[in-house]
């Protein structure tokens, strides 16, 4: 197996409730995504970023780059032939959604339940967030696709998988990726019996993301990972980080507050 490349850990501002795993795409590192969960602002939200081994990319020449699985074509005729069974990459698929998996796990263990991670990418980071979550052996909290796409020949999915939300976004001017591959995808995920899909199509769009798909994401998130409120026991034992991070997600300003104990006493008040 590949040495993956580092991990950005953003931990949860306030009470950590849910987790966020999300996959940069071809030629990226976690580096390039790690802004995006302080622009969420979810602060019941760890935000993780892996970032993909190094290897040769045949599409570019073999040029090493980080990449979550090798590509020999990336134009609409090169997906497309992807799309209809042509064989691909697969072990590095594989060697991605295990390193996925170790990270969905190491959440598990520190006490977030699977039904509250959610896993995402962009691009091949998407591809393989797709995958995570349609195959894992039992459901996820939700899958975030950013301007990727999924075959058809997808195999081994759990009934219960079938079930869990996704969050697809595409670019209506995606040079890399066409909205008819976008399309095309949505079509497998209605085959596979998904019913729970949210597409967006975002118009003057690029292969990138906008400001209106992080708004769009970010209240998906809420809805398919909602805060839930802490107990009394909880909020005597939060940090001032913690309790201003509450405060402030409920609209009130902690400026003035300089005891710890007020901000209890307010925090307590909104139960």
């Amino acid at each position: 197996m590949r040495a993956f490349g580092p991990i950005v850990r953003q931990p949860a501002l306030g009470r950590h409730t849910g987790s966020v795993i999300l996959l940069h795409g071809l030629g990226d590192t976690a580096e390039g995504w790690a802004p995006v969960g302080p622009q969420l602002k979810l602060p019941h939200i760890k935000f993780i970023y892996p970032t993909a081994p190094t290897r040769p990319i045949t599409v570019n020449m073999g040029m090493r780059m980080p990449g979550w699985f090798d590509i020999t074509h990336l134009d609409q005729q090169g997906l497309m032939d992807m799309m209809k069974g042509k064989p691909f990459d697969q072990e590095g698929v594989a060697e991605a959604v295990e390193h996925v998996r170790g990270l969905i796990q190491q959440e598990v263990e520190a006490g977030i339940p699977l039904n509250r991670i959610v896993v995402g990418g962009f691009s091949q980071g998407g591809h393989v967030a797709y995958k995570v979550a349609l195959q894992h052996p039992q459901p996820l909290g939700g899958c975030a696709a950013l301007s990727t796409w999924l075959e058809p020949s997808l195999q081994d999915v759990p009934a219960a998988n079938l079930k869990i939300p996704f969050f697809v976004g595409h670019g209506s001017v995606d040079n890399l990726i066409p909205p008819v591959i976008a399309s095309t995808t949505q079509e497998v995920l209605d085959g596979l019996g998904c019913s729970d899909v949210e597409f967006h199509m975002y118009t003057g769009m690029g292969h990138s993301s906008c400001p209106q798909e992080l708004r769009d994401l970010r209240t998906w998130l809420l809805k398919v990972l909602p805060d839930t409120p802490p107990t009394k026991e909880e909020v005597q034992h939060m940090s001032v980080a913690q309790l201003k991070a509450f405060l402030q997600s409920k609209g009130v300003s902690t400026t003035g507050m300089f005891e710890k104990s007020e901000m209890v006493e307010k925090a307590l008040s909104l139960l």
